[in-house]
């Protein structure tokens, strides 16, 4: 009898009250035969883990090409689920687009479920921006689950080595279940489980998936928070990373006004813990991000004075 019969037969037995001294001694026989497993859930202890690690390739440190925001992330890595949020026009998917331009390399995936792969790209053409090479699905299905979005990159990376995943967005993926096992649930419930979905993808089959998130803000004048993320901590929660992306803008007459000025903020970083606000430059003749930190350093340093004033006047 394997180890797994084994369990299931305690498992039978501790149901009918008669069988528990035969539970008792299944326990003891599962004793007998754990201590010859040796099978892919053994336990192990941390040195042989550190030793494992050791031994292992590198992982590969894939740089986005803006310095500041290297520097606070090391770059991205292979199995990390990556958040990208921010409110309606201030540049997400000009963003996704950025990092799918910056990672050819590695043979990228765009899901774009917000908008279809040929006006993504004819937007770009006649804009006169750079159209990066990336590979996208013919056609969407009916119900795009986490399912689905698997088969997609399985053939990425069957046919092209595919190791750079973007997904736009977050609120186009089925959360119902492939059956509607989750229709009962809540909305953050159901949210919690595409995130926790799409981070097993990115952990199964060894990719870089950045996932495009809408947030809630009520006044786009100031700076998005991780407060700002909508419908679920969870996006949250099971990111690695979460990045959001702020456009200066004015209120002139009630009509609000964008400049080409865009703050980056990590809010999450669980690589190194390290966050960081980085002032970007859309440059509208190429559709590119330059990196141009000047401003944004003067908006945290006004932020930090007016912080401390307060704190002054509290203590008086």
């Amino acid at each position: 009898m394997n180890v797994e019969s084994l369990i299931k037969r305690i498992q039978d037995e501790r149901k009918n009250v008669s069988g528990e001294i035969y539970s008792n001694e299944g326990l003891l026989r599962l004793q007998e035969t754990m201590q010859s497993y040796d099978g892919e859930y053994r336990l192990i202890w941390s040195d042989e883990l550190l030793k494992e690690l050791e031994d292992k390739p590198k992982s590969i440190i894939n740089p986005v090409g803006i310095a500041k925001l290297d520097e606070a992330i090391g770059g991205f890595r292979e199995q990390q689920l990556i958040a990208v949020g921010g409110s309606t026009g201030h540049g997400k998917t000009a963003w996704g687009l950025f990092l799918v331009e910056q990672f050819e390399k590695l043979n990228p995936l765009v899901i774009p479920l917000e908008q279809s792969n040929e006006e993504l790209v004819s937007q770009r053409k006649e804009n006169g921006y750079s159209v990066p090479k990336f590979l996208s699905p013919r056609a969407l299905a009916a119900r795009v689950t986490v399912e689905w979005i698997e088969e997609r990159i399985v053939e990425g990376i069957a046919k092209y080595n595919t190791k750079f995943v973007l997904i736009d967005h977050l609120g186009y993926i089925n959360d119902f279940g492939e059956k509607g096992e989750f229709k009962g649930e809540n909305t953050a419930y159901r949210i919690g489980q595409v995130m926790k979905g799409l981070k097993n993808l990115a952990k199964k089959w060894n990719v870089i998936i950045v996932l495009l998130v809408h947030i809630s803000q009520q006044d786009e004048s100031l700076p998005p928070s991780l407060e700002s993320i909508k419908n679920s901590s969870d996006i949250a929660q099971e990111s690695d990373m979460v990045l959001l992306l702020w456009r200066k803008n004015t209120l002139k007459k009630k009509v609000r006004v964008y400049e080409n000025k865009t703050m980056l903020s990590v809010q999450k970083n669980r690589r190194t813990g390290r966050n960081a606000f980085i002032g970007l430059q859309f440059n509208t003749s190429t559709g590119r991000y330059e990196e141009d930190n000047s401003w944004v350093e003067s908006m945290v340093k006004s932020a930090e004075q007016e912080v401390a004033a307060d704190d002054d006047c509290d203590a008086v």
